[in-house]
């Protein structure tokens, strides 16, 4: 009698604790600092639940983390050419827009619904921002009356220190840009000329996020980034006081990038996720995330309202929008595993020539 007494006070203990600490999981893969922690709990309060928040720093990461399946994840944040891969391999379950309550009060500018609504993975992603890739350079040594195209990133290596971005996809885009390719070409005789731009180039170093700091710091003249990376490097000068040393030039041809919310074919909390992305598409906490993260918004309300040159929040700079009226813009696009192998063996040769 008196086991059974203590087996039923432990069962009444696991039973209370579990109610405890019983709230619903939502599984969530993002990029670093890219989302207002503020905000995740504001939703976790709301709807009493428990964001299980992940960060990764690559698309590639985000990928082998869905296809392993260990982790039920609910809301993942890749971009526009791995959404396409992911559909492929059907992970991805197709947005049931009559879920999305918040899109009845907000809606994407044009220029964002333009780049990817004809695509064939257009039914999986709910846009969250959108940027492009340039060249970010140092004011004291290098002239802005020089930045006039691609070429000064791949024909001043002798005279300049240039930085090129360590990752296959996006230097042997801005060699094929250069060459004036389509980024996303399979013809193997333009993809030489791009590995052979690459060599030519004679670039001091490879590197990812850290080739913006080198810039500022003057150990290197110039390098391929993205715009989140000039933008977070200004929005800390700005608010630290510091001389801006540096800026950004984008190229009138260049890649253009859209992140969007997917719900990966792992998550056994779906209704959950689709209030998760109304939160964040809902106008007030869409303008309060974008000015956090600091990239370009994809709802024409919140941009309007970041980008007004009277309003309070004063993102009219040059080189905010992603894409200026005159200007061409591409986006990758996911061919065939042989042509990322390609791409990386055009890289890894590039850097062996160095």
């Amino acid at each position: 009698m008196k086991k059974i007494m203590m087996m039923l006070v432990a069962l009444i203990l696991v039973v209370s604790l579990s109610a405890c600490g019983g709230k619903e999981k939502l599984y969530v893969l993002n990029w670093g600092e890219y989302m207002d922690s503020d905000l995740i709990a504001a939703f976790e309060d709301e709807f009493n639940v428990e964001v299980v928040y992940e960060e990764l720093g690559s698309n590639e990461e985000m990928e082998i983390k869905v296809k392993s399946g260990q982790t039920p994840y609910d809301i993942v944040i890749p971009s526009d050419y791995m959404i396409d891969k992911l559909r492929q391999q059907d992970l991805l379950h197709e947005i049931d827009h009559s879920k999305l309550s918040a899109l009845n009060d907000v809606s994407f500018l044009d220029d964002v619904l333009g780049l990817y609504e004809d695509k064939p993975y257009a039914e999986y992603m709910i846009p969250y921002f959108w940027g492009t890739i340039g060249i970010m350079y140092n004011t004291n040594t290098v002239s802005a009356e020089d930045l006039t195209g691609w070429d000064v990133l791949f024909e001043s290596g002798d005279e300049l220190n240039v930085g090129m971005y360590d990752s296959s996809r996006d230097a042997v885009a801005a060699a094929l840009l250069y060459l004036g390719y389509d980024v996303n070409t399979a013809d193997e005789a333009k993809l030489n000329e791009a590995k052979q731009a690459l060599i030519d180039g004679a670039f001091a170093q490879y590197g990812e996020d850290g080739l913006k700091g080198k810039v500022i710091e003057e150990n290197l003249d110039l390098a391929l980034v993205y715009s989140g990376d000039y933008f977070d490097e200004l929005y800390v000068a700005e608010e630290e006081e510091r001389e801006i040393n540096f800026g950004f030039f984008v190229p009138e041809t260049t890649n253009v990038w859209i992140d969007a919310f997917v719900i990966p074919t792992t998550s056994e909390n779906t209704d959950m996720a689709y209030e998760f992305i109304n939160f964040f598409l809902t106008e007030e906490n869409a303008e309060q995330n974008s000015d956090w993260v600091g990239y370009a918004s994809v709802l024409t309300e919140v941009y309007a309202t970041l980008t007004d040159p009277d309003g309070d929040y004063g993102y009219d700079y040059e080189n905010y929008n992603p894409m200026p009226e005159g200007s061409a813009r591409v986006m990758y696009e996911f061919v065939s595993d042989e042509r990322y192998d390609l791409l990386s063996q055009i890289l890894n040769a590039a850097k062996a020539a160095e």
